[in-house]
C-alpha cells in the first residue's frame, strides 16, 4: 500500500506553497557532505542509498514524533489537513549534529506539488545558513513542481544547486541518472572519477533585460550552440513560458519529455521551438514532448513582467565560457 503512496498524494492533495527561489548554480565545496531525507514509502530511501554509493557519503533520515497511518485514505486527508492549516508535525532529532556538514544533499518525495510537511518541519528548525544544498526528490510523474523553489525559500543564507528528480517507480535503478546529475554540478564520485562536465555559459537578451544561462551537453543543445548567436521572435504562453520558431530543424536524438523545470532552456522537434520556461502551474505537464537543453540561472522575475511578444537574442559569453 504505502508503495504508491507518493504517487497518489501528488494527484489527490492540491494545496501548494508558492515560494521564490534562491541561489545560483555552482560547484558543491570539497568538504564534508551528508546525504538527509525523509521517505515515506521508501522511494526516496532508494535513491538516497545510491546516491550514498556513489558519493561515499553518509545517511541520515527524517523522521516524525507520529508515524503517519498505514491507511492510505487516513494518510491523505491527515496530509491535506496539514498543507492547509500550515501545521508542521514534529519531528524526531537528527542522528547526525549538522555543524559537522558543508553540503547537504537533501531528499524528499513530492506531494501536491512541493516538498512534504516533514521536510517543512526540518528546514523551519534548521536554516543550512552558509551550506551547500543540493536537493533531490522522487515523484510520480509530475516532476519537483515548486519544491526546489521552496527548500531556496527556506534556506536564504545557503547555496541552493540545481536540483535532482526522477520517477518513485524507478528509484530501484536510480544510479544511472544520479550519476549523470552528479556530473552536470560537479560532484566527484566515490572511486575517484570526476564527474565534472563543462557547460556552455549563455547571454539572453530580452525586451533591454539581460539573462545568463548555461547549455547542457545534449545533442539538440550541441546544435543550438552552433547557431549562436541566433534571435528569435518569442511569445509569452500561459504564465509560464516564452516560445519561439527557430527556422532551421534541430538534429536532435533525445526523446524529451512532457513536463519542465522552472528555469529550463528546451527545444521541441514536433514544432521546432525553443523555449524558457519560467513558472509552475497548475497543469505542469505538456501536450508535446521537449528537450531540455539549459537553463537559465540568473532570477526568473523578470520574465513574468515582460510584454506577450519580444525578441530574443541568444549568445555565447565568451569571457564564461573559457573561449
Amino acid at each position: 500500500m504505502k508503495d504508491i503512496l507518493v504517487t497518489l498524494l501528488g494527484a489527490l492533495l492540491t494545496f501548494t506553497l508558492a515560494l521564490p527561489c534562491s541561489g545560483a548554480p555552482a560547484s558543491p565545496d570539497s568538504g564534508r557532505s551528508l546525504i538527509l531525507f525523509y521517505s515515506l514509502s521508501g522511494n526516496t530511501r532508494l535513491a538516497a542509498e545510491a546516491l550514498s554509493r556513489l558519493t561515499g557519503a553518509p545517511l541520515a533520515e527524517i523522521k516524525t514524533v507520529e508515524p503517519y497511518p498505514d491507511d492510505f485514505h487516513a494518510v491523505v486527508e491527515q496530509a491535506r489537513q496539514e498543507r492547509s492549516t500550515g501545521y508542521r508535525p514534529p519531528i524526531l532529532p537528527l542522528s547526525v549534529d549538522l555543524d559537522d556538514y558543508d553540503t547537504v544533499y537533501l531528499g524528499f518525495p513530492i506531494w501536491s506539488n512541493s516538498i512534504p510537511q516533514p521536510m517543512a518541519s526540518f528546514l523551519s528548525e534548521h536554516h543550512l545558513e552558509g551550506k551547500t544544498i543540493l536537493p533531490f526528490c522522487t515523484h510520480d510523474g509530475y516532476g519537483p513542481g515548486r519544491s526546489f523553489r521552496v527548500v531556496g525559500e527556506y534556506c536564504p543564507d545557503a547555496r541552493v544547486l540545481p536540483g535532482f528528480d526522477m520517477l518513485g517507480s524507478e528509484a530501484r535503478d536510480a544510479e544511472a541518472k544520479l550519476k549523470a546529475w552528479l556530473k552536470e554540478v560537479n560532484v566527484a564520485l566515490s572511486d575517484g572519477t570526476s564527474s565534472s562536465s563543462e557547460a556552455s555559459a549563455l547571454v539572453i537578451r530580452m525586451n533591454g533585460v539581460e539573462l545568463h544561462g548555461e547549455l547542457n551537453d545534449s545533442s539538440a543543445a550541441r546544435e543550438f550552440l552552433r547557431r549562436l548567436p541566433v534571435t528569435v521572435s518569442m511569445t509569452g504562453y500561459g504564465g509560464r513560458e516564452y516560445y519561439g520558431d527557430l527556422g532551421e530543424l534541430l538534429n536532435a536524438t533525445e526523446e524529451g519529455r512532457l513536463r519542465f523545470d522552472d528555469g529550463d532552456i528546451t527545444y521541441c522537434p514536433q514544432n521546432n521551438t525553443v523555449a524558457i520556461f519560467y513558472a509552475q502551474t497548475s497543469c505542469p505537464d505538456l501536450s508535446m514532448r521537449v528537450i531540455p537543453m539549459g537553463r537559465v540561472t540568473s532570477p526568473l522575475d523578470p520574465l513574468s513582467r515582460m510584454p506577450r511578444r519580444v525578441t530574443a537574442t541568444f549568445s555565447l559569453n565568451s569571457a564564461l565560457s573559457g573561449d
